[in-house]
């Protein structure tokens, strides 16, 4: 794993300045190039870095659904970037990138298109315009008849609740969101919550008044997590499982703010592992996403599509890419933390 002042030397910034900024330090006053400096200097560190041939050939557009600003705060649409970008120029493409707020109709002279995020249809409807060869990236777009690569919300999930019922967890509650694409046509709920609720009803441990919704957002979750500390910390769960680490950082801080100790009063599993999972005090135990590489099958669909068509064209793919628990030290276990990774 790659140390902080590892980053700091790639970013060309000081030990404290990345350890503040990995740990989403609101006091510091820095920059919004820095933290990207910083933050994509963590992800780019986990890449093995090879030569590239100084040749390219075609042009495949990055549609982002975060604005720039919106990335930073969620490390895990960044690193899928990464993961795009790379692997495009693995295989000698050109890259055009376009995030939330740039207008899609400017889309044009490409071959591809990787789209990350959600999108509703009417902005499906215009990439389709600009080209026919369109990959979608955490978003199921196979009953519209795209390719996309999601990860495995479902068996992480069920894994998640196993893991903390097996260390004798058993109030176990969940930070969830909801999100709306960026024209705000669409709304996404958090299909792991659907998994969580009925997992845990066949355990008989469910109970509405242990979830918490917010906005992705570290601020949403230190709002909410502070709200319900504030009226009863008897009733808390013990265990919680976050939708991402932005909202895990912001349940720490609230925790913290109001006494109760990780993971000795409340154990915490997070989602996405990006950047600051390993960085935060404590460090979070989280479910890695492979973001490197289904920024990578993503890119390798665009170059199968025109090898792929049949008597009908072309069949769209789904590609589901695993997870896998890292343990950290944010769950108590009772047994000694090795990380895994």
């Amino acid at each position: 794993m790659a140390t902080i002042k590892d980053i700091a030397q790639k970013a060309g910034v000081s030990i404290t300045t990345v350890s503040r900024v990995l740990n989403y330090d609101k006091s510091l006053s820095v920059s919004d190039l820095t933290r990207k400096k910083i933050f994509e200097a963590a992800e780019a560190l986990d890449y093995t870095k090879k030569k590239r041939s100084s040749t390219t050939r075609d042009t495949v557009a990055i549609v982002e659904w975060y604005t720039e600003q919106q990335e930073l705060d969620d490390l895990y649409y960044l690193s899928i970037r990464m993961g795009v970008k790379k692997q495009a120029e693995r295989d000698h493409y050109k890259v055009k990138r376009y995030f939330a707020g740039d207008p899609l109709t400017a889309i044009d002279d490409v071959s591809g298109i990787v789209a990350i995020g959600k999108f509703s249809d009417d902005q499906i409807k215009i990439m389709q315009e600009a080209s026919d060869n369109l990959v979608f990236v955490d978003f199921d777009t196979l009953a519209k008849g795209h390719d996309c690569v999601v990860t495995d919300f479902d068996s992480s999930t069920k894994s998640v609740l196993a893991y903390f019922i097996e260390n004798g967890l058993k109030r176990i509650g969940m930070i969830s969101g909801v999100e709306y694409s960026s024209d705000q046509q669409l709304k996404i709920t958090d299909h792991r919550f659907d998994v969580f609720k009925n997992y845990l009803e066949k355990q008989s441990l469910y109970d509405p008044a242990n979830v918490f919704v917010g906005d992705y957002t570290m601020q949403s979750s230190y709002n909410i997590i502070d709200q319900a500390l504030k009226r009863s910390k008897e009733s808390f769960p013990n265990a919680l499982f976050v939708s991402n680490d932005a909202m895990a950082v912001g349940a720490l801080k609230a925790l913290h703010d109001n006494g109760v100790k990780v993971p000795e009063d409340v154990s915490l599993v997070s989602f996405n592992d990006t950047a600051v999972a390993k960085y935060v005090i404590p460090s979070l135990t989280a479910v890695k996403v492979n973001t490197s590489k289904m920024g990578a099958v993503a890119v390798r669909l665009l170059g199968l599509l025109d090898n792929n068509l049949d008597n009908d064209g072309h069949t769209p793919e789904k590609v589901v890419v695993a997870t896998r628990l890292i343990e950290r030290e944010s769950v108590h276990t009772g047994k000694p933390i090795r990380e895994a990774d």
